[in-house]
């Protein structure tokens, strides 16, 4: 309860418990210091925001070039009354602002301020009581600014700042306040990051579930948000080459700048990088493709600009035989890009000079492309010197470098950037060892603050709840159901788990052949480029003749294995006969069909070694494909495959014959 309530209501308990006569007195009494208690209330409230959102105005718009101007914002400050303002929100507000001011401003632009008023412990207090979420951020702002005022070096900061937003933490947890201990510790994590990324990964996802989205009328308590922390983690698990992770999150950030922002181009260069480490080119593609659809959408030629770079880095990835000709044809002509320049808020690569540089290092003279590859250096290096965090930029540096002297062929000077990479990525652990040490957390000391959090809000809910003797029997009734639902469950997945060993072959680990053709009814009909498949091992006879039914069992197992491990999961596999395999190939087209096809032939000829027999022997086979698209009769189209297999093997075996469905029938009219 507010303290000013309690005081505006205790008199009227007095008088109506001593003075009966004064009842009706002391009633309008109180109801007129409630009212004038809570109508202040909100006005304190209110100007607590409003100072709370010019805070976070000052800490990311001052002296940048992006948002409001300078000017701007001192007209803020101005209208704002904060010069003169001696309350308790007042001094709190001057006190973070003038180290926003001895951080952020030059001699010759300086925030309007007046004398310097120190906040007390009785002054902070007074703003926790008021809107704890906000009081932990203006506070997590205090620590930053004022630990990097009093020592310059990232080293010295990070001893007194670390220590000090945990303790914020701690005070957090105190309030049961979730999206309070969410804000202290997405803050305690971008100074972990520093140091320990397996830290700031651990408090990132502790906090996550309760941070909420930008929300401009709150624009303090929600500056870093849902977007920016998945956008963080995404980052964290890319610098610990967990990339699978790192694309789920960056999957997040997409859809959430789709649904509370204007989506741009830009917010897709984390997940295409991940795609290009994880080898999905194809879903890289489609990537590209939506970032290019929004950059048209946006009219923004600096995102088709980057929608072109982000194109160019999936074939550079890629490098199959025609990927270099592509990258040199959609580099050739940059003119038009001259004089575009992209948001100085968004931390962007220098595109420009990158694509410029690349199309040098496949087509230029050795001059063009060391000029080339300095501007890109200089242009790496001021982004340096402008950021608070310089090692993700250098890291990026070192491996766009490092890339670019590999597709010069210079690979002693890549392998040179690969090495200053890894040095990299060792200092901070190196560098910042003491701080590591701090004893300032434990897997102990973290189970004991998640357990005083669920805790809090255990209580909290039973104190909101008052749960009555029904509830008991409501969830033993609920218990029940869960158990019988789970009894079911666990009937209906062994009675699948049956229904499916019975579909498929011990040997190979394929499908039955009725079972293949449940599974690819529906996709088939799908207006899909899609491929089917007839496979024949080649001279399967021979090898049980000459080395024993044992050893042909062993080929046909390892060829089981190989094409499970080469295919995907919309990708159907099926045991047709006895040497004779059926492979449904969703969304894929013949030329794909055909290199996949090759790949796994080059994995089963390189394998010559056989457990059941000393003789030293490799398998083939050859294969008809089909392209089919919403085609429904599969005897017609397994049919044409047969007859591209026999072509095949008419032609010397180990061969794989491809066609359309409509050429083929084309051919055979």
């Amino acid at each position: 309860m507010n303290i000013r309530f309690s005081r505006a209501a205790s008199p009227f308990f007095y008088f109506f418990f001593q003075k009966a006569r004064l009842c009706f007195f002391a009633v309008l009494l109180s109801l007129i210091s409630v009212n004038s208690v809570a109508n202040n209330y909100q006005s304190e409230e209110e100007k607590f925001r409003q100072l709370g959102n010019l805070v976070n105005t000052v800490m990311y718009m001052w002296n940048s070039p992006s948002g409001l101007s300078n000017d701007e914002i001192i007209t803020l400050v101005e209208q704002s009354g904060i010069q003169q303002d001696s309350s308790e929100i007042g001094k709190v507000i001057k006190t973070v602002l003038y180290q926003l001011d001895n951080s952020l401003s030059t001699p010759d632009s300086k925030l309007p301020l007046g004398v310097a008023e120190k906040a007390s412990s009785a002054d902070w207090e007074y703003l926790k009581n008021s809107n704890v979420s906000r009081y932990i951020a203006l506070k997590a702002v205090y620590i930053m600014y004022k630990t990097a005022n009093a020592y310059l070096d990232t080293s010295e900061r990070l001893k007194y700042s670390i220590p000090q937003l945990y303790s914020l933490k701690q005070e957090a947890l105190k309030t049961t306040d979730h999206h309070a201990v969410a804000i202290a510790s997405i803050w305690l994590a971008m100074e972990y990051s520093e140091i320990n990324q397996m830290k700031a990964v651990v408090e990132i996802e502790y906090a996550l579930p309760f941070l909420k989205h930008f929300d401009i009328k709150y624009s303090l308590e929600t500056a870093l948000n849902k977007r920016m922390a998945h956008s963080w983690l995404a980052d964290a698990y890319t610098n610990l080459n967990v990339f699978d992770r790192a694309a789920a999150h960056q999957k997040r950030v997409i859809d959430i700048s789709k649904e509370h922002d204007a989506a741009t181009s830009y917010v897709y260069v984390g997940i295409i990088n991940s795609l290009n480490h994880l080898k999905r080119f194809d879903d890289a593609f489609k990537m590209v493709e939506e970032s290019e659809q929004i950059s048209v959408e946006n009219q923004s030629a600096q995102q088709a600009l980057f929608s072109l770079w982000l194109r160019v880095s999936v074939h550079l990835h890629r490098d199959k035989q025609d990927d270099r000709e592509k990258i040199a044809a959609l580099t050739a002509n940059l003119s038009h890009f001259k004089d575009i320049k992209f948001p100085t808020d968004i931390n962007l690569l220098p595109v420009l000079s990158s694509l410029k540089a690349i199309h040098l290092a496949l087509k230029g003279s050795d001059a063009d492309f060391e000029e080339a590859l300095n501007l890109l250096t200089s242009d790496f290096n001021s982004q340096t010197k402008t950021s608070s965090y310089s090692t993700p930029i250098l890291l990026v540096k070192h491996t766009h470098l490092g890339d670019l002297h590999s597709l010069r062929g210079n690979f002693k000077k890549a392998l040179f950037h690969q090495h200053q990479y890894d040095f990299l990525r060792s200092q901070p652990n190196g560098s910042y060892k003491h701080l590591d040490e701090l004893d300032i957390d434990s897997p102990l000391q973290r189970d004991i603050t998640i357990t005083k959090l669920q805790e809090m809000a255990r209580l909290k809910d039973k104190q909101t709840l008052k749960l009555k003797a029904e509830r008991f029997q409501a969830l033993t009734f609920a218990l029940v159901a869960v158990m019988s639902t789970f009894l079911l469950f666990w009937f209906w997945r062994k009675q699948r788990s049956r229904a499916q060993a019975s579909e498929i072959d011990d040997l190979t680990g394929a499908l039955f052949r009725r079972a293949m053709f449940k599974e690819i009814a529906k996709p088939m009909s799908n207006k899909i480029a899609s491929c089917l498949v007839l496979i024949d091992l080649d001279h399967f006879k021979q090898i049980n003749d000459r080395y024993g039914h044992v050893v042909g069992d062993e080929v046909l197992t390892k060829f089981g294995q190989v094409v499970r491990q080469r295919i995907r999961k919309t990708d159907k596999f099926c045991r047709y006969g006895g040497e004779e395999f059926l492979l449904y190939l969703h969304d894929t087209t013949e030329e794909n069909a055909k290199a996949l096809l090759e790949d796994i032939k080059l994995s089963i000829a390189s394998h010559q070694d056989w457990s059941a027999t000393e003789a030293t022997f490799s398998a083939s086979f050859s294969a008809g494909v089909i392209q089919v698209k919403g085609e429904r009769n599969i005897n017609k189209i397994i049919k044409a495959c047969d007859n591209l297999l026999y072509r095949a093997k008419s032609t010397g075996r180990g061969k794989i014959e491809t066609m359309s469905f409509p050429a083929y029938l084309n051919e055979n009219i």
